[in-house]
C-alpha cells in the first residue's frame, strides 16, 4: 500500500471527525444561542478534501504532498478554531473544579 493512499484514507477519516463535530456543535450552538461557528467545520472539511484530491498521484502537480499537507493543516486549524469556540468551556470547567 502506498503512502499516498494512507494519506488519503487518514484525510477522509479526519473529514468524518470534523463532520461529526459539526453536527454536535450545531446543536449545541442552537441551544446556547451561539453564532454559527460550525461553518468553520465545513470550511475545514472542504480544505481537507481538497488536500486529499491534490495528493492523488495521477495529477501533474509539482510537490503534491506538500500542497496536500498545507490544505490538511489549514482544514484542521479551521476545525480547531470552531472547536475552541464551541467546546472551550469544557476546559475551563475542568481546570476550575
Amino acid at each position: 500500500m502506498s503512502f499516498e493512499l494512507l494519506d488519503v484514507i487518514s484525510f477522509l477519516s479526519f473529514t468524518f471527525i470534523l463532520y461529526f463535530l459539526s453536527v454536535l456543535s450545531k446543536r449545541l450552538g442552537e441551544v446556547l444561542g451561539l453564532k454559527k461557528y460550525y461553518y468553520l467545520y465545513y470550511l475545514g472539511m472542504a480544505l481537507i478534501l481538497s488536500g486529499s484530491a491534490v495528493i492523488v498521484p495521477q495529477l501533474n502537480i509539482e510537490n503534491p504532498l506538500l500542497l496536500g499537507y498545507i490544505f490538511f493543516s489549514l482544514g484542521l486549524t479551521c476545525g480547531l478554531i470552531a472547536s475552541v469556540k464551541y467546546w472551550g468551556w469544557l476546559l475551563k470547567e475542568l481546570f476550575k473544579g
